[in-house]
């Protein structure tokens, strides 16, 4: 762990900010990611750790008494937020991992997904074809980042009531395979390759 101001590179700019106001302009690489903030006495200290794995624009606060992955920069929609590629597989479902195919499920790091949470109009996507969560749409800083995870597993291993108040709300989040056919099509575009062959075998 090493401050951000003695860190060499070109791609990158932080400042530090007195108070609480905080200005951060970064171009995220492949090696850095912003982990921790500290405060000193006049300042907000930045540090950062060599890290592939969850963009800086990226951190975990406790809201509503659970943790929740949220924007601490503006993101721009496609950018890749997560990257699941060197992450650890389980054959069997667990409270924090995300399903990537047939018995397959990343294992749901500190650092990558554990606190991802489940939003019926999420704001971010699983782009199978890299294993790297993408942003469905332009993020504010300060909202927190969500996906749909019925467009990723077909069972969950702990069902719950949601409760977003959206139009869109699926009540109880179960699984791709407790959704009606309507339900099912309209997450097509988003959804896992092995999900989209359960879903033409039932056409």
């Amino acid at each position: 762990m090493r401050p951000i101001e003695n860190l060499k590179c070109p791609q990158c700019t932080f400042e530090r900010a007195s108070g609480k106001a905080l200005t951060l302009i970064v171009q995220v690489t492949d090696s850095l990611s912003l982990i921790r903030t500290s405060w000193t006495s006049s300042s907000l200290l930045i540090y950062a750790c060599d890290m592939e794995t969850r963009s800086a624009k990226l951190d975990v606060f406790l809201t509503n008494g659970r943790k929740g992955l949220f924007a601490v920069a503006s993101i721009a929609k496609d950018e890749i937020l997560i990257d699941l590629s060197g992450e650890e597989t389980v054959s069997s479902p667990t409270k924090r991992s995300l399903q990537i195919g047939e018995g397959q499920h990343a294992f749901g790091g500190e650092e990558t997904v554990s606190y991802l949470n489940h939003g019926c109009e999420p704001n971010v996507f699983l782009d199978f074809s890299c294993l790297r969560v993408r942003a469905l749409r332009d993020i504010r800083a300060g909202e927190e980042v969500k996906i749909n995870y019925a467009a990723t597993e077909y069972e969950m291993h702990d069902s719950f009531q949601c409760d977003c108040g959206s139009a869109a709300c699926l009540r109880m989040i179960k699984g791709f395979k407790f959704l009606t056919r309507d339900q099912q099509l309209k997450l097509k575009p988003y959804l896992a390759p092995y999900l989209l062959r359960r879903l033409d075998g039932e056409a």
